[in-house]
């Protein structure tokens, strides 16, 4: 049965049951099709609801009135009364079966979800793929966690620990990358072959309770605490199993236990550099898709994707000057954004939001244009000039807080623009589904209190070090 005949259905049954007149082998079928979608439970749970209120105000009003047949009011009322129990009974079931739909974990198989974030305390999202909140259903996602801890449980039972800072990128039921920072992971008894992959190779579990930390240089730090855990080094194949309360330093050539790995401390070979949009020749700009309807404030950067009105819709461009950076190799950069209210447009209006951010390298000796007059870009990009650096996911409702974009395409921007002029550029890719949405807003160089879009640049000090392409997942 299609879906529109499963509603139509679903509706028809309803309808019967808050009459009376649904019979008894149809209750089951009309508490299936209602279990089957929250939208319909929801469905359920209002009508039902506003048919018992109306169900007692018709009890009320008559109770009001003087009446020549009581008996026959008296059978009314009690049938109508039923009718109420039964609705309101019901209603509750559902209210109290939407509850649990929501916060079960293994609420249905028709999606591509297979685990749960199932606890966060203090996190702080860098940014994701996907909207973080407790009880959110986990597919495919790249998760970056600045700081707390979140705890994910798999639907085969495995769970996954997050301590931030840390990036991990959940491939499948059975399959997780680490980038960096630390999980703790413990698998059900009985269950082998969870594997979580590092810059420098694989962890297959065989059982077990282990921790892994992945260093700035991509070194991973392997402790099993029950069980075993087999390693193996991507470029060598060298492969070790390592046993309960064991552990050892999963390295780009070799597997070494810990007393013969010393640490090199990132101070001794890295310099973090930030440049700002006001530095040099840098600036920064919002645009207006229609310049003659620009309105918003100066001191922050608006984007928006408009559902009907287009000539409200706004990007962001960034300029940023790479001039002043030493000539040693770039190893990792990061743009950082803070967002803030714009007072413009109602949060509530617009959903879940994804971003892309375009980047570009200008020649630093040619005449670069104001940004004021940059022409407006139209969506999608397809243009030699510029390349998809990242794409970052605003939950709805969230206007405040800093967004930290690490990918290894901003890298690659970075080394090909060092001692040069690169250019960001910022879309919304989501466009609002009620007008009068939401203008989110991130603050400029000029905001009084806040900071502004800022590049993070670390290069090596060691003078022997090359430009290595960053990890690519």
């Amino acid at each position: 049965m299609k879906p529109q005949d499963d509603d139509a259905r679903f509706r028809d049954l309803r309808d019967a049951f808050l009459d009376g007149r649904l019979k008894e082998d149809e209750a089951s079928e009309l508490e299936s099709l209602t279990m089957a979608s929250e939208k319909r439970v929801r469905e359920f749970s209002e009508v039902a609801g506003l048919h018992g209120e109306l169900c007692l105000l018709g009890i009320e009003g008559r109770d009001s009135l003087a009446s020549n047949e009581p008996e026959n009011q008296t059978t009314n009322a009690s049938s109508t009364g039923q009718k109420v129990a039964l609705a309101v009974g019901l209603t509750a079931t559902l209210l109290v079966a939407l509850g649990l739909w929501k916060t079960s974990p293994v609420r249905t198989s028709a999606d591509n979800t297979f685990a749960v974030l199932e606890t966060t305390v203090e996190c702080l999202w860098q940014t994701s793929t996907i909207p973080l909140i407790e009880g959110q259903r986990l597919g495919e996602a790249r998760l970056q966690l600045a700081s707390g801890f979140a705890s994910l449980r798999f639907d085969n039972q495995t769970q996954v620990n997050l301590e931030g800072p840390a990036e991990l990128h959940i491939i499948d039921a059975m399959h997780c990358r680490l980038a960096s920072g630390t999980v703790v992971v413990t698998v059900r008894d009985g269950m082998r072959g969870f594997v979580v992959d590092t810059p420098n190779g694989r962890l297959t579990d065989q059982g077990t309770s282990f921790g892994v930390s992945v260093k700035p240089a991509g070194e991973a730090m392997v402790e099993v605490f029950d069980g075993k855990v087999d390693l193996e080094v991507r470029e060598t194949g060298q492969t070790q199993r390592l046993t309960e309360r064991s552990s050892a330093w999963l390295l780009p050539q070799q597997i070494l236990p810990p007393s013969d790995y010393n640490v090199p401390n990132d101070t001794d070979f890295r310099q973090m550099t930030q440049i700002i949009t006001a530095q040099g020749l840098g600036a920064d700009q919002w645009i207006q898709r229609d310049p003659n309807e620009r309105k918003g404030p100066e001191d922050l950067l608006l984007v928006k994707k408009s559902d009907e009105l287009h000539e409200f819709d706004r990007q962001i461009r960034l300029r940023f000057d790479l001039r002043g950076l030493e000539n040693q190799p770039i190893q990792l950069g990061s743009l950082q954004l803070t967002a803030t209210p714009s007072g413009l447009g109602f949060a509530s209006r617009t959903p879940d939001s994804t971003f892309s951010v375009y980047g570009r390298t200008l020649d630093p000796d040619t005449d670069l244009a104001p940004l004021t007059a940059t022409p407006w870009i139209a969506p999608p990009i397809d243009n030699s000039d510029w390349s998809l650096v990242h794409r970052f996911v605003i939950p709805k409702g969230v206007q405040s807080g800093a967004h930290v974009i690490e990918s290894p395409q901003l890298v690659e921007l970075l080394r090909r623009s060092q001692n040069g002029i690169i250019e960001l550029l910022i879309v919304r890719d989501t466009q609002e589904t009620l007008g009068g949405g939401l203008v989110h807003a991130f603050a400029s160089s000029r905001h009084e209190t806040l900071p502004g879009p800022t590049l993070r640049i670390w290069q090596s000090l060691d003078n022997n070090a090359t430009n290595q392409s960053p990890n690519k997942d």
